[in-house]
């Protein structure tokens, strides 16, 4: 009875963390139209921490992740380098309609993503108990009229992952990163 009992207690508990994980923050334009949008382009992500390369880190598992999913042709990261570097733009914290219309025209991308990290702890790997965080902006511009189509989102913990007690705390700010980042990319449509 008493091992029964248990198994009741860790499974409610289960249940009840689970349901207790945050969603992104997502908007998505309504009338959104994802069939016509068959390629898209990714701004590099601008980097608003203190942190040295988490930026590259960032749009680099975006890119990737994207990819994976199959559900737009990515546009290759060195061919959005050479449009920004031949139009002498540099990527801050947003870039004018102009140059998103020009990098449709110039790649042939229905779409842009332009995106931001905001946090990004836990990479100093001396200290065992640092928790990370990681915290992530990211929006879908159309080329063409510059609306925005899809917009989130996004900040987790080490500690969000955990399933009971200390099972399941994701330790590493690249796996953190990379389920954050695959969390947003499941709210496009």
């Amino acid at each position: 009875m008493c091992a029964k009992l248990k198994i009741v207690i860790i499974v409610g508990m289960v249940c009840f963390f689970t349901a207790c994980s945050s969603a992104p923050y997502t908007y998505i334009r309504k009338g959104f139209d994802r069939p016509g949008i068959k390629k898209v382009a990714v701004f590099p992500f601008y980097n608003n921490t203190k942190i040295t390369g988490a930026d590259k880190i960032v749009t680099g598992m975006f890119i990737s992740s994207l990819v994976q999913t199959g559900r737009f042709k990515v546009e290759f990261p060195g061919s959005v380098k050479c449009f920004l570097i031949n139009e002498r733009i540099i990527v801050r914290t947003s870039v004018d309609l102009d140059t998103i219309k020009l990098m449709g025209k110039r790649l042939g991308v229905e779409a842009v993503i332009l995106g931001r990290v905001e946090e990004f702890t836990g990479v100093d790997d001396k200290k065992r108990d640092v928790d990370c965080v990681v915290s992530i902006s990211a929006r879908m511009v159309d080329t063409m009229t510059g609306e925005i189509l899809w917009m989130t989102q996004h900040r987790r913990t080490g500690e969000d992952y955990t399933i009971v007690i200390d099972f399941g705390r994701v330790r590493s700010v690249s796996t953190l990163v990379k389920n954050v980042v695959a969390e947003m990319i499941e709210t496009m449509p």
